[in-house]
């Protein structure tokens, strides 16, 4: 049984999870009928014959099998939920290959009528997006300035620079938020890159924009991006190609000078202190800006290595003219150092909004208040210490408030519970995730959250709460911005079968939550693209570790998606990599997503002992240090939500210290 409410209000109402059924109201003493894997395998061990015709249709059009697909679409039922997706897939392979249509004319009538027709819908929407792709690199203009204004979903980059490279054709003068869309450290892409080359060639982008944006595909180590750029500069094509496939056996010496910072920055991603040694062989020869580029190419290379050196490097990178991208490298490089001054100066340099984010917030505000500035340091903790997340919480901590949880919303009536009931993008996302096709459904749901107000939100948290449908319960409350149900944000299913299993291996079970939340959002059959599988996202080859330590005989892998077996093995790994690393939380927290040994090559990498919340912030790995950061976070909010009192985040957090590298015997 769970309960979406803290569990010492006695009064609120549980919700009894029969997995595959609704969650039903007063139910306190209901027992889960199983794992929810077994209610899908038995949804889809008795599909109608036109689900299996529409998995057979989604298959053929996701391989562009345009033959198949016309042999199949016809048996999925016009009364089928899905079934406009059938009609989409059927327009979106002619507009891919358009040659099987009588005449362009007939298929834009058709794919008119279809955006009519499901007005307002995620499928429409998907439509008009892969239509305007088509008229872009048709160079259809003027129907795609028609269509783009009303495309619901505005978050596509390249259709942007489509838009943009539409109107310039037309003779509109360049705006400041294209130039800001073409100026990051990322990779350009089709439709921004055509842009950047019509920019370059009526002469509104001049020749140093074009060195500036190399820079920025550097740092964003995109090679497309690189090569194009290198392609406007007219450098040479096969140096080109050799700074970036085999930059350490390029002869530099006979390279533009621009091309031997790449083959520098790109040696240095593979082996740091090889194009170290390269640079400074050559350095005499780089012009003073190129010359501190490179070193700031180095050291952030040498930060993500957590190499001893990275301070020096970064000294020598830091008159480099640089984007976020290698700023906050810097800014890791001394927070190890805890080189107070430094990481100031290099937070004052990032743009308004790298500096906006909560992480620099934060980091400033202690670099401050080292300085001795606390007045000032206060203002930028005020700023984000109402906010539910890792920093957040560590900012209310410093200005002296331990982590409570917000008095919650009232909860939704039944009449605004019936609005989300009587959604029909949520019904198609339900019929999506019977049939395992949880991507698509997750597509659907969330199309129909973008304009919902938190009383909405919490409406339509409730009712996938009430449906089973944890993740998108967990999500969907996720949301809100004032009014705050922390039953719904951090809900608490399988208690039954939690609860006991990580008071047997010693666990804190709100720990093992907020792992939970963050490593399936409490889905069953969660599976990951490396293999990883249930609510405790095992590997196939841990778990076999695991089934020996524990001496199930006959394990097969396929048991992983049996909760029982998932929690007993997940929590058995988690023991065991809680002792290895001596009992962090932090530690450990990180080891169950990197593996164990890397920890400890962090850790051994340390000049001076560190607080916690410096060690997860120089973690190398960008998803190893974001899944730390929210398991923390998650454990001390379910900590507060099961205990009734205030938690801290730092206790959980502790110190780090450096040891020598040692090798672990856990898998």
């Amino acid at each position: 049984m769970w309960c979406p409410t803290p569990l010492r209000d006695s009064s609120r109402r549980c919700l009894a999870v029969i997995v595959g059924a609704l969650c039903l109201a007063t139910a306190a003493h209901a027992q889960p009928r199983g794992p929810e894997t077994r209610a899908v395998d038995a949804r889809l061990a008795e599909l109608s014959p036109a689900d299996e015709a529409f998995l057979q249709a989604y298959k053929y059009a996701a391989q562009n099998q345009a033959d198949k697909f016309d042999g199949v679409d016809d048996k999925v039922t016009n009364d089928h939920p899905l079934r406009s997706y059938i009609d989409y897939w059927a327009l979106r392979l002619k507009i891919g290959d358009p040659r099987g249509e009588s005449s362009p004319a007939g298929l834009e009538a058709r794919i008119r009528e279809f955006l009519q027709r499901h007005a307002g819908s995620a499928v429409a929407d998907s439509l008009r997006r892969d239509w305007l792709l088509a008229l872009a690199r048709r160079g259809e203009w003027s129907t795609f300035a028609l269509e783009y204004p009303q495309l619901q979903s505005k978050d596509d980059t390249q259709l942007q620079c489509y838009d943009w490279l539409g109107r310039t054709q037309q003779g509109q003068p360049l705006a400041d938020p294209v130039r800001e869309a073409l100026f990051q450290p990322r990779d350009l892409g089709e439709g921004c890159g055509q842009l950047l080359e019509l920019l370059a060639a009526n002469g509104t982008i001049k020749r140093a924009d074009l060195q500036r944006r190399l820079w920025l595909s550097v740092e964003a180590n995109a090679p497309g991006s690189i090569r194009r750029l290198a392609g406007l500069l007219n450098f040479d094509p096969a140096h080109t190609e050799q700074a970036l496939m085999r930059p350490e056996k390029a002869p530099l010496a006979k390279f533009d000078r621009e091309l031997r910072v790449i083959a520098i920055a790109r040696m240095a991603r593979n082996d740091v202190g090889f194009a170290a040694g390269r640079l400074e062989a050559l350095q005499a020869d780089l012009p003073a800006a190129e010359r501190a580029f490179a070193w700031s190419q180095v050291a952030a290379a040498g930060m993500r290595k957590l190499s001893p050196e990275a301070m020096s490097w970064t000294r020598l990178g830091l008159p480099a003219v640089v984007s976020d991208e290698t700023l906050v490298w810097f800014a890791r490089t001394a927070l190890r150092e805890q080189d107070w001054k430094l990481l100031r100066q290099v937070i004052e340099r990032m743009s308004p909004r790298g500096r906006a984010d909560p992480t620099w917030v934060y980091w400033e505000a202690r670099a401050l208040r080292a300085a001795g500035d606390t007045r000032r340091a206060d203002d930028l903790l005020r700023r984000i210490a109402g906010e539910y997340h890792f920093y957040g919480t560590l900012a209310a901590e410093d200005l002296g408030g331990l982590f409570s949880a917000p008095p919650r919303a009232t909860p939704p009536t039944e009449a605004e519970l019936a609005v989300p009931a009587a959604n029909p993008g949520f019904a198609r996302a339900l019929k999506f995730y019977a049939l395992g096709l949880r991507p698509e459904g997750n597509r659907e749901w969330n199309f129909q959250l973008r304009a919902m107000d938190d009383r909405q939100l919490l409406a339509a948290a409730e009712w996938a709460c009430r449906k089973v449908i944890l993740d998108r319960c967990v999500n969907t409350a996720d949301r809100t911005s004032t009014e705050h149900d922390f039953s719904l944000r951090f809900i608490t299913p399988f208690q039954e079968q939690l609860t006991p299993v990580a008071k047997e291996r010693g666990l804190d079970s709100a720990w093992v939550y907020g792992l939970i939340r963050q490593e399936s959002r409490f889905l069953m059959d969660a599976r990951s693209s490396v293999g990883a599988s249930g609510l405790m996202q095992i590997m196939p080859s841990t778990a076999r570790w695991i089934a020996k330590k524990l001496g199930v005989a006959d394990f097969r892998v396929e048991q992983l998606g049996d909760m029982p077996t998932n929690l007993s093995f997940g929590t058995y790994y988690l023991k065991s990599v809680l002792d290895d690393l001596e009992g962090s939380p932090l530690l450990a927290s990180a080891a169950y997503n990197a593996g164990p040994n890397r920890p400890r090559t962090w850790r051994s990498t340390l000049p001076q002992p560190v607080e916690g919340a410096i060690f997860a912030e120089i973690i190398p790995f960008t998803e190893t240090r974001d899944y730390v950061k929210k398991v923390l976070a998650n454990a001390t909010i379910y900590s507060a939500l099961f205990s009734g009192e205030p938690q801290s985040l730092k206790a959980r957090l502790g110190t780090v210290s450096p040891r020598p590298q040692s090798a672990s015997e856990l898998p």
